[in-house]
């Protein structure tokens, strides 16, 4: 090398050196890929996933996140798709009418949560290979069950005034686990969940479910009131016998206390009839106090009764002198 080649490569040489390293890099970029934490990711040699053995079976092999080496391509190719739970809403099947079993047309709009298989990446990969090939499958399939499933079932477990009979989240339960088998056997594909969106009826269809839950309140309003009205005569019935059985325990201990009395009276008469005089002066006695008090002034001839008892020697009977009432007229009072 001349000195002018020498002169000239000492001119160039950061050049050489960018020119150098971009070709390492490009050389690199040729042989290593890189994993995101999102994303599952198959490397293809001449289009088949390379395998590994897991438990004596042969599955792709599912690259961990990070930087990894391949073969350039077209030699190997890296297959990437999304691992996120992803949410596909049916576009064939939301106009699509649906006939339950007790013959009423309704129009269901359904999705789904669904996300490869990592398991199984190889299944998805021979079946579809892409996120749009994924959803139309997802779209024929979840049709299919949900109009079996909703074909066994009444309007009524999907609209009831009766809160206890709605069974919708049975029914979409019972639909992805159908949906579920077939998605995960056939195409790779791991359905997580599977819901309703938006419950309709087409026009003509409307006015008869809007009379059928008419019929159906006015039947639960009969209900009420017929058991208000139960509820109602139990009340009085229990009240009635109540009353009566206090009625009947009153009459009783008044006939009890009347029984006492007359004994008592009884009694008494039986000594009034052997002494009339003392039972007249015991009457007398008795309106004096009631019609007598310490300020009572009366003008009244002694000789009515029961004033009759106020003369001089009135309150003699045979052999027997009673004291006069307490109650005396003052002085000045009766004459």
């Amino acid at each position: 090398m001349g000195f002018t080649d020498k002169r000239t490569w000492m001119q160039h040489w950061p050049v050489v050196l960018l020119g150098m390293l971009v070709a390492f890099i490009f050389l690199v970029a040729l042989v290593t890929f890189e994993v995101k934490e999102t994303e599952h990711a198959v490397v293809m040699t001449f289009g088949e996933p390379k395998a590994v053995s897991v438990d004596g079976a042969t599955k792709a092999k599912l690259y961990e996140p990070g930087l990894h080496w391949k073969w350039p391509y077209p030699i190997d190719t890296v297959w990437r798709h999304d691992n996120r739970l992803q949410c596909y809403e049916l576009k064939k099947g939301q106009v699509e009418q649906i006939q339950t079993a007790d013959d009423y047309q309704i129009v269901v709009t359904t999705y789904v949560l669904w996300r490869i298989d990592g398991d199984a990446p190889e299944l998805f990969l021979k079946r579809l290979n892409t996120t749009a090939d994924a959803e139309e499958v997802l779209d024929k399939l979840t049709r299919h069950h949900r109009n079996i499933a909703l074909g066994r079932h009444n309007l009524t477990e999907l609209i009831n005034v009766d809160a206890d009979k709605v069974h919708i989240d049975g029914i979409a339960d019972e639909i992805l686990t159908s949906l579920q088998a077939d998605a995960k056997s056939n195409y790779g594909i791991e359905v997580t969940h599977l819901g309703f969106k938006h419950l309709g009826f087409p026009e003509k269809v409307s006015g008869k479910v809007i009379a059928r839950m008419k019929a159906e309140r006015n039947r639960k309003s009969a209900e009420y009131r017929a058991e208000g009205k139960r509820d109602a005569e139990k009340i009085r019935a229990k009240a009635d016998l109540e009353v009566r059985e206090v009625l009947a325990k009153a009459e009783g201990e008044a006939k009890r206390i009347r029984a006492e009395g007359d004994k008592s009276a009884a009694e008494h008469y039986a000594v009034f009839r052997k002494n009339p005089e003392l039972a007249a002066f015991l009457r007398k006695l008795d309106a004096l106090r009631l019609t007598l008090s310490a300020k009572t002034t009366l003008v009244i001839d002694t000789n009515t009764p029961p004033y009759d008892l106020l003369r001089p020697g009135a309150t003699k009977l045979g052999k027997l002198t009673l004291t006069p009432p307490a109650a005396r007229p003052k002085a000045g009072g009766a004459k």
